[in-house]
């Protein structure tokens, strides 16, 4: 069946139109276990650590989504409410094993065996609410936790490449058994809300890192000027998203002709991607505040602009999944920003620092400006595909 054919298929259930005080609660879990995946990197920021922080960082991103499509599907309940502080319980031991669970086999089996916990939970609540269908993308979860947990006593090498393996194969699933969404009914103020809120608790740790790295230190000049600029970043940073993009996203759920790719590309693969570059924004607005006049190298160097670069050009591919179309005015400033990136390595943390938000900030501005005169943000890579 084509996605065409899947979008004319009426939904089983009805969908749940805003989130609930015990849905948010569970968020305050996921906050936690972000996190810990930031200060993770942040205290190792290279290469094999940010592989490391990644490999935790999809499965918590998944099985969140995962409860939110479970959740969008239903009206609350005792039931349902219990779910969803069994499932923060089953995240919780997920958030708390992160930082060590690629390295150490005891914290390697706590952080599978509650992701099997929690895919076992999202497995029954999907079976009470919608046994119309067996098999979608969001169920097959299951069979890559039962990976994890089975492979989580191997040597840490032989544990790290099955580990690798499940997570890749589970990165694959929505697209590979995209078809099985057809029966899935999408709140159009539900999720837009859900995923937006997870953009709020990624741009949050930015804040929290930031403040409290500096809060028991000495603050001088520089070390205060880094941090406006850091706050500054992180404002622009939810501009970027909160002016445009997600009333966009809640209008292409209503009008797309497949509202199955919104959600499968725009809120599933694009915001965590989105949420990798606020994390990579958080570490390196972290280390730079904390050391303005430093000179980082290597991967440190680059995360700040890095991190907004990735944020800012994955709306390209979002608006293109969703109108067919990505903007000129992010597509070239998130080339800037990893041209600034590029560039780290030779520049103080608080040039970089100056440079980022400027360029976050000369963004916002040259989009509110165009829509203000009434002329439109220009468009690039005009293909449908969707």
């Amino acid at each position: 069946m084509t996605e065409a054919d899947a979008a004319a298929t009426s939904p089983a259930v009805q969908a749940r139109d805003r989130a609930t005080w015990t849905e948010l609660f569970f968020d305050l879990v996921l906050a936690f276990a972000v996190s810990q995946i930031a200060h993770l990197l942040a205290g190792h920021p290279d290469w094999p650590v940010l592989g490391r922080s990644l490999l935790v960082l999809v499965p918590l991103w998944w099985a969140w989504v995962d409860v939110v499509m479970a959740m969008n599907a239903v009206h609350e309940t005792n039931t349902q409410r219990v779910f969803l502080l069994l499932s923060g319980l089953a995240v919780y031991g997920m958030a708390v094993a992160a930082p060590h669970a690629p390295g150490d086999r005891e914290q390697a089996l706590l952080y599978a065996g509650s992701y099997l916990a929690l895919r076992l939970l999202i497995g029954e609540a999907i079976r009470r609410e919608c046994a119309l269908y067996t098999i979608h993308p969001y169920r097959a979860g299951l069979a890559f936790a039962l990976a994890l947990f089975g492979t989580a006593t191997l040597p840490g090498t032989w544990r790290s490449v099955s580990w690798v393996a499940a997570v890749a194969a589970e990165i694959a699933a929505p697209r590979l058994l995209s078809g099985h969404l057809r029966r899935l009914a999408f709140g159009v103020n539900h999720l837009p809300e859900r995923f937006g809120l997870f953009v709020i608790i990624a741009l949050g740790e930015n804040v929290f890192s930031v403040g409290a790295g500096v809060a028991t230190g000495r603050l001088d000049t520089a070390n205060l000027a880094a941090l406006v600029l850091a706050f500054l970043t992180a404002c622009a940073l939810w501009w970027l998203y909160f002016h445009l993009a997600a009333s966009a996203i809640a209008h292409a759920l209503r009008t797309h002709p497949t509202p199955a790719v919104v959600v499968r590309d725009v809120l599933s693969y694009g915001h965590l991607v989105l949420v990798a570059g606020l994390l990579l924004v958080s570490v390196g607005a972290q280390r730079a505040v904390q050391a303005p006049l430093a000179t980082p190298h290597g991967l440190a160097a680059g995360l700040l602009p890095g991190g907004a670069g990735l944020f800012t050009l994955t709306f390209c591919y979002t608006r293109r999944r969703m109108f067919g179309a990505a903007s000129v005015t992010r597509f070239y400033g998130a080339l800037a920003l990893f041209a600034t990136a590029w560039a780290a390595s030779l520049l103080p943390a608080l040039a970089t620092t100056a440079l980022t938000a400027g360029l976050l900030v000369t963004v916002n501005a040259l989009e509110h400006w165009l829509l203000a005169s009434g002329r439109g943000v220009p468009l690039v890579l005009r293909q449908r595909d969707a």
